[in-house]
């Protein structure tokens, strides 16, 4: 066999059974093997369109045709199958964990758990309504008096149920943020929710997670000393678009919205986020660089030109270097907290 791809439950059919090779513990993974021979019947039986060679160079099925694409996986067919299984694995872990604590909570639970980083105490939150529950951090402010809620989203390489990752991420930005008197709550957001099968399956998973996350700020401003007009967000990367379509479904609850490297949706042209005109009102920044690889700058383009269009309280940072880590020369060089800090509902 001389093409592979790997797919997931998904995108398998029972016409494609012959060509699975390997097939991970729960079967939500498959490794695929074919040749010439197999275009035509894998173009009229499947959806199967991009896979790779021996060489892991990437192809796209045109016309009964492998047409190279110009680009290569960077991993074996084996790297990528057990990558993929390993992904699945982490998954189905964290929701039987997920699970249990939505199952115990009532309509919505904060349940104290884990290790404590210095004022960084530890805590599940469970959201039946959403039917979802993630572990957060959250640092209370001093004194009585109401002071303002940072939420952090932090990036895909924070994901998971450990309640340690998204910590550490935003170390260089807490750093800047001690020099004022605030709440700060850290969420952690599972792997799933950055792993939609569709455009669909993606944006459901992100809008609970989103969603879920309000509703945690919202009980927190029951049981502390919150300013309700100062509740700001900000992400990096997965945590950029997290922030992104905060503001867009919430964008009277929060007085400013950060997003750095991020985007606002996953599409351009053809959104199901097109009501610009709801965040008119809400000052954003979006921070990004021309060169990211990872992504792509034409989602924020698009969305910043739109908001401007319309007279928009947008601030863009449009940088030409750094690439996706762009993100730590920003947090470092530009007045960004105190540019929040200084918003107000």
């Amino acid at each position: 066999m001389n093409y592979y791809i790997v797919i997931n439950r998904n995108a398998y059919c029972e016409s494609i059974k012959r060509f699975v090779v390997k097939t991970n513990k729960t079967a939500d993974v498959f490794l695929l093997a074919f040749d010439e021979g197999n275009f035509d019947f894998l173009e009229k039986h499947s959806e199967i369109r991009h896979f790779i060679d021996k060489s892991t160079k990437m192809y796209e099925l045109k016309n009964g045709k492998a047409v190279y694409s110009g680009a290569k996986l960077k991993m074996s067919p084996n790297k990528w199958f057990h990558k993929m299984a390993n992904l699945y694995a982490a998954i189905h872990k964290e929701n039987e964990c997920i699970s249990r604590y939505v199952e115990k909570a009532d309509e919505t639970g904060i349940k104290q758990k884990g290790i404590s980083f210095g004022k960084y105490k530890p805590f599940w939150f469970a959201n039946k309504e959403n039917t979802t529950a993630f572990p957060f951090r959250f640092k209370k402010s001093k004194g009585s008096e109401k002071q303002p809620l940072i939420v952090f989203f932090s990036g895909a390489g924070a994901l998971g149920t450990d309640n340690i990752k998204p910590y550490f991420e935003c170390l260089p930005m807490r750093m800047k943020l001690k020099k004022f008197n605030c709440n700060i709550l850290i969420p952690q957001s599972n792997t799933q929710t950055n792993n939609g099968s569709n455009y669909m399956g993606f944006n459901d998973g992100l809008n609970s997670y989103v969603k879920s996350v309000q509703k945690l700020a919202e009980r927190l401003m029951q049981n502390y000393s919150i300013d309700e007009s100062r509740i700001y967000v900000f992400g990096t990367s997965f945590g950029g678009l997290c922030t992104w379509r905060s503001a867009y479904l919430f964008p009277d609850f929060y007085a400013a919205a950060l997003s750095v490297v991020g985007c606002f949706d996953t599409k351009t042209e053809n959104s199901e986020y097109a009501d610009f005109e709801r965040m008119v009102h809400l000052p954003i920044w979006a921070a990004h660089s021309s060169d990211d690889n990872n992504i792509r700058i034409d989602y924020d383009d698009y969305a910043v030109s739109r908001l401007k269009s319309l007279g928009g309280n947008i601030k863009y940072t449009r940088w030409k270097q750094y690439g996706h880590g762009m993100a730590l020369h920003f947090y470092r060089k530009e007045n960004w907290s105190e540019w929040m800090f200084h918003q107000k509902k």
